[in-house]
């Protein structure tokens, strides 16, 4: 439900670029990556299951990301979370006094890498089923 509320939080702002743009409206999602901040802290898991989640869930993202969040009792260290919040700030602030060009803008190596993934697979989609969207042109 986390990465579905973001998604379509995402969906939102790029509905918003396309209203506000003439009016001079500038848009930004950011989009970070895990920064050193008490996040992890304050994770909740459900009180119903002891792992915090259903057995179907065994195996899968969820768990690998409630199993790793458990027991953390303070803010990761720098080398197992790479993003500095001041630095990450300092971008955004800058972004948005300054003026930017970009709709989104990405924060740390790793949302990089996922953002190029998720293009990838954009751009497979698109060239596998090219024919099939073009030949429903009249």
């Amino acid at each position: 439900m986390y990465s579905a509320s973001k998604f379509a939080i995402e969906a939102t702002h790029e509905s918003l670029k396309q209203e506000v743009e003439t009016l001079g409206i500038k848009v930004l999602i950011v989009e970070p990556d895990a920064f050193r901040t008490n996040f992890s802290l304050r994770l909740v898991t459900s009180a119903a299951h002891e792992k915090g989640f259903s057995e179907e869930y065994e195996g899968t993202a969820l768990d690998s990301m409630v199993t790793a969040s458990k027991g953390i009792t303070e803010i990761p260290p720098a080398q197992f979370v790479r993003g500095d919040p001041d630095k990450g700030a300092r971008h955004i602030f800058d972004a948005v006094v300054e003026g930017h060009d970009y709709l989104r803008m990405i924060l740390g190596g790793d949302c990089v890498e996922a953002l190029e993934q998720k293009i990838g697979q954009l751009s497979h989609d698109l060239e596998a089923t090219r024919a099939i969207a073009t030949s429903t042109d009249t």
